[in-house]
């Protein structure tokens, strides 16, 4: 299984959702995600490859700044599971 290169971006809406999306190295066209608040954010967060405590430290961050991101690489598989996501 590939590994790809790229920057997770989140950002915190108003109303409690969590607008996600993976931006490959070398970019490409990414449909965001859209988690239905911080809980379920933060194990996103997880299925790209962050430590519990990375992740935890990512939804703090967001919770704080109203934005974030983080260099990471993710398998293949699960880009391509973002790249069909409907926001």
């Amino acid at each position: 299984m590939a590994k790809i290169s790229g920057r997770l971006l989140a950002d915190l809406h108003p109303n409690g959702t969590v607008r996600i999306a993976f931006i490959a190295n070398g970019g490409g066209k990414e449909t965001p995600f859209t988690a239905k608040n911080l809980d379920a954010a933060e194990i996103v967060f997880m299925t790209f490859a962050l430590t519990q405590e990375r992740a935890a430290a990512l939804r703090a961050e967001l919770e704080r700044n109203k934005a974030c991101s983080v260099e990471t690489s993710i398998d293949d598989v699960v880009a391509e599971k973002f790249r069909r996501a409907r926001p």
